[in-house]
């Protein structure tokens, strides 16, 4: 009985390690500047001097929605018509943003993702609202303009008629249809 109250004092000693310091830093990629990681606190101040806080995604569960390098979608943009589509493959792992600047920090426009945590309801009140793929927007299409920095840029067009505001989307979750 001794020596199994000495092993539940040893696991507990040692499983409570103290990691306040671990959980107040996080790695961001800062795309306002170069593209290089780099370890921030959690408030920060962003290029205007306004108070920022980068919050946990309390959205989605971490553990069911882990994506696979192996399994990534990118969003696809035809060359012909210069349309970017983004194909609903259940077996594909993707989450794609449009942003209103070359920012990851600016104010997101639309969404899509292979989740259901993250589309039903547009958890993240993206302003074009979220979506499983491109065929599911209503009277909505998107067409690339050009590429600026790390991201491209492309038009929001509903009904036919163009918005006139510009969306950006990260280069890396982007490819051209040969």
């Amino acid at each position: 009985m001794l020596k199994f109250t000495i092993v539940i004092l040893i696991f507990a000693f040692v499983g409570c390690k103290n990691r306040a310091d671990e959980s107040n830093k996080q790695k961001v990629v800062d795309t306002s500047h170069a593209n290089i990681p780099i370890e921030r606190k959690i408030v920060q101040k962003d290029k205007f001097g306004s108070s920022k806080t980068s919050q946990h995604d309390t959205i989605r569960e971490y553990s069911s929605t882990q994506m696979s390098e192996d399994n990534f979608q990118k969003a696809v943009i035809n060359l012909s018509d210069s349309s970017l589509m983004v194909y609903e493959n259940i077996r594909a792992d993707y989450r794609i943003f449009g942003y209103q600047k070359p920012d990851t920090n600016s104010l997101k426009m639309i969404f899509f993702s292979v989740f259901t945590t993250d589309v039903e309801d547009n958890p993240y009140q993206c302003t074009y609202g979220s979506y499983y793929s491109s065929s599911g927007m209503k009277d909505l299409e998107i067409k690339y303009v050009k590429h600026v920095g790390d991201f491209i840029e492309a038009n929001l067009i509903k009904n036919k008629n163009e918005l006139g505001l510009p969306i950006y989307f990260l280069k890396n979750w982007v490819e051209f249809e040969q």
